[in-house]
């Protein structure tokens, strides 16, 4: 059995137990035992129980290199890019069930998932913070406090996501993700639209 195949059924392991148990409750050797290996072999690919939650759930929540791929795509069209932004995150994060959940639930409960957990929003946040200032700086956009603009902006989202996992989320709200994220794009849009001198 190659090294490769140990680690995966490791982490799809710890992934199940996390949901199912969170951090916590969830012990290594229930995770090794799940995983079908040794205790020790756990700890020999890990180290510790904090690396295996960082890369079996933080992993699979912001699975891949988001960022890149976001900003291999932008524009430097506010509206569109906003647009594009929105939808590939909650595409991304809808996908992931109750994993987006847990993170949040065990981060409230220990600060040590909290800090593990928190690496995610403020890469996205400085990702679009960057985005903003770039464009202000290239003077397509008006000014603004760029970091609590990208907190709002993903605020939003994972309110949507959120509010999705809700058993009367369709009872009570629209479910169109397209018109949730062009009225959030209007929203930012609106104000920092670069006003042209008439």
């Amino acid at each position: 059995m190659s090294a490769q195949s140990t680690r995966d059924r490791l982490i799809e392991a710890a992934l199940a137990l996390f949901k199912e148990k969170g951090y916590q409750a969830a012990s290594t050797r229930e995770i090794a035992q799940k995983a079908g290996v040794n205790h020790l072999t756990l700890f020999r690919h890990f180290g510790n129980k904090q690396n295996l939650f960082r890369e079996s759930v933080i992993q699979h929540v912001a699975s891949g290199d988001f960022i890149g791929e976001l900003e291999a795509i932008l524009t430097g069209d506010l509206r569109q890019d906003l647009s594009f932004i929105a939808k590939a995150y909650l595409k991304e994060n809808l996908e992931k069930g109750t994993v987006f959940l847990l993170y949040f639930n065990d981060a409230v409960q220990d600060k040590e998932v909290c800090e593990l957990i928190m690496d995610i929003p403020r890469r996205l946040n400085r990702f679009l913070e960057t985005y903003f200032a770039n464009l202000y700086a290239e003077k397509k956009i008006s000014g603004g406090n760029f970091q609590i603009l990208s907190q709002m902006f993903f605020g939003l989202l994972n309110q949507y996501i959120m509010f999705q996992h809700l058993p009367a989320f369709k009872e009570s709200f629209d479910d169109r993700i397209d018109d949730y994220v062009e009225e959030c794009v209007d929203l930012f849009y609106t104000k920092l639209e670069k006003e042209v001198p008439s």
